[in-house]
Formats: C-alpha cells, sequence, structure tokens
C-alpha cells in the first residue's frame, strides 16, 4: 500500500533508490522503508524533500509528515568535508563560517551534525582571542547549549562557553558552574572539556598571585599555595593524555597547553618532555606541529656541546636554551605522566552519535 505524504500518494518511499542520489540525505520512517533524498525544509508538521522517481527523471519535491519520520540522516553538503579538514588543519575559522550559517537553522533535528561544525568553528575562533572573535564564539556556544539535539553537545557548549568566560577575565562565576557540571556529566568528551576549564581556571588563579605577589618565592605561606595551584592546573591539562589518549584532539590540546605553562614556569625539561610527546603520540594535529617546531628552536638555540657523542635530547636542550632568570623559584614537581598512549576503546554503540 503506498504511503499518503499530504496530497500525495508515495509509493516511491517503499524503497531506497540504489545509487539514486549519491551523498544525499536520507530520510527513515517509523515503518522501517527509508528514501534517499535531499531535505528542502522543516514545517511543523512535515519535512519537504526533493527526491527523483527515477533514475532518469528530474527532481520532485514532496512532503512527509513529520509523524510518520523516524529521523533524517543528513549528507555533508558539497564542499563541507573538506572545509572542515582545511580548518582543523590550518588552525583557521574562516572555512567553516558559512556551513555553520547553513546548519544553525536545523540544529535542534535529530542526526544533524550542525552542532558538531558549531562546536569546533568557536573552538577555532578563541585561538585568536580578539574581543570579536571571543563575542562569536560564546553566541556559538550559547546557541549549542540551548538548541542542540546531542546532550553530548549541550555539554560540550557548556564546557565552551566557560572557557570563554575564564578568557574575558569571569574567573569567580567559572569555577563554580564547572565543578557542578562536573558532578551531573558523564560523557567521556564532557568530562575532558571541564577538566580543561578547571585547568584553565587555576592557570588564571596563578597568573593573579604572582601578578599581586611579585617577590611570592620569598613568602613561606605563598610557596606551597603556588605548588598547589600549578598542580592543579597541571592535572587538568594532562588529563585527556593520561586517561583518554583515545581522544587524540583534545588529549593533544591538554598536552600543549601543559608544555606552555610548564615553559611559563621555568620547568624546561618537563616542557620538552611533553612537547616532545606531543610529537611522537599526536603527530598530524596542530599542537603537534607546534611543539615540533619549538622543538626544532630549542635544539638551535642550545650551545655546542663538543664533548658529547650524540646531539642534546629535547630536555637538555631545553635546559640549556632556557636557563633561569632572576631569583630562582622553588622546584616545581610536575603530576605524572604516561608516555604510553592509552589503547583506544571500541567505540560504543550510540544511536545518537551515528552522523559523527
Amino acid at each position: 500500500m503506498a504511503l499518503r505524504c499530504g496530497r500525495f500518494a508515495c509509493p516511491w518511499l517503499l524503497l531506497l533508490w540504489p545509487g539514486l542520489l549519491p551523498a544525499e540525505d536520507c530520510v527513515f520512517l517509523k515503518s522501517g522503508r527509508q528514501a534517499a533524498c535531499r531535505v528542502l525544509d522543516f514545517t511543523a508538521e512535515a519535512v519537504k524533500i526533493s527526491y527523483r522517481p527515477d533514475p532518469a527523471a528530474p527532481p520532485a519535491e514532496r512532503l512527509v509528515p513529520l509523524e510518520e519520520v523516524d529521523y533524517v540522516a543528513f549528507a555533508p553538503l558539497p564542499g563541507e568535508p573538506e572545509a572542515l579538514a582545511q580548518a582543523v588543519r590550518e588552525g583557521r575559522s574562516e572555512p567553516l563560517m558559512a556551513f555553520w550559517v547553513k546548519r544553525l537553522p536545523w540544529l535542534g533535528r535529530p542526526r544533524s551534525n550542525g552542532g558538531e561544525i558549531g562546536l569546533t568553528y568557536a573552538e577555532l575562533l578563541t585561538r585568536i582571542a580578539t574581543p570579536d572573535r571571543m563575542e562569536r564564539a560564546l553566541n556559538i556556544y550559547q546557541q549549542i547549549e540551548a538548541g542542540d539535539w546531542s546532550e553530548e553537545r549541550r555539554g560540550r557548549a557548556q564546557a565552551g562557553r566557560l572557557r570563554v568566560l575564564l578568557r574575558q577575565g569571569r574567573v569567580a562565576e567559572v569555577r563554580p558552574q564547572a565543578e557542578a557540571l562536573l558532578q551531573r556529566s558523564g560523557d567521556c568528551r564532557v568530562l575532558i572539556e571541564l577538566h580543561h576549564v578547571m585547568a584553565e581556571a587555576s592557570a588564571a588563579s596563578l597568573a593573579e598571585l604572582e601578578r599581586d605577589h611579585p617577590q611570592w618565592t620569598q613568602e613561606d605561606d605563598l610557596v606551597p599555595r603556588h605548588q598547589g595551584i600549578l598542580d592543579e592546573a597541571l592535572d587538568g591539562y594532562l588529563y585527556a593524555h593520561l586517561f583518554h589518549g583515545a581522544e587524540e584532539d583534545l588529549a593533544a590540546r591538554g598536552l600543549w597547553a601543559a608544555a606552555q605553562l610548564a615553559r611559563a614556569q621555568k620547568i624546561p625539561i618537563a616542557a620538552a618532555d611533553w612537547a616532545s610527546d606531543l610529537t611522537q603520540l599526536y603527530a598530524g594535529t596542530p599542537e603537534a606541529a607546534a611543539a615540533q617546531t619549538w622543538l626544532e628552536q630549542l635544539a638551535a638555540a642550545a650551545p655546542p656541546a663538543p664533548k658529547e657523542a650524540h646531539p642534546p635530547t629535547p630536555a637538555a636542550a631545553a635546559e640549556r636554551a632556557e636557563p633561569e632568570e632572576g631569583a630562582a623559584a622553588p622546584p616545581a614537581k610536575p603530576p605524572r605522566r604516561s608516555k604510553i598512549k592509552p589503547k583506544k576503546p571500541p567505540a560504543p554503540a550510540k544511536e545518537d552519535r551515528a552522523d559523527e
């Protein structure tokens, strides 16, 4: 029996034309039927699609009642995969702007990948921390947090919003929100994002302590306090690397942040070791490329050591190239780290992540 779609009989939905519309959307009905098509629009009651009733026929438009639709599998827009790969590879947000605008209206539709595009776009915006870009990123995070169909993406958007607030100097309001979210969330990537937020909050507190107390190394009560805050920051940055190394993009981001903080805190051996880990364990990430460049600069700046038969290790080069300046700070004790990349666990069966 033909399915009725408004005023139209739809026998075309009784089967999926093999090879009919490559890289097109697909409507899955509650009856188990499916149809390749291009989704044109959603109304309150139906989804408007374009399809070919026959491979040789021109496209036709139909309305499919939403009450009969299980979900829609959205295909990538033309040029979308290439733009996403370029944006991540080059660390630039610009290639994703047009695709985020096109995906935004369908943010709340199940299986839409609009939120994923938006999260990547916002993250790349924050890498250049101008007020305008930070405000744009904050707006994107708020839109995803309020309207995305995926609970996991809404959680990641919350963490992203808190990171933007941190960079706007609103540290006091961020920490209690992040701590509350940590207690509620069970998603791996959300937890990683929240640990990163807490690490950035600790790093901001560390900078504030050093700014308010320039001679902190000479005050007995501030030395252990400084060390405790530093440990909190490094623990948070290294969380993904130590416990969720399979999440390579987030692990690389945190590991590079830890290396940069260690460098700023005059811990050159730890900084060089973590940068070296980046190049070995997370090759291909933008952070690994940045770490490789820095390590090469260290090796070039290190004074020659004629008695050594082999080139200096990254840690030795760091120790030589970046001697401590001014008053010597107490030696910082970085947290334990793992040089062994955790094995990637089998992907859990989650129907709501099928589009990713």
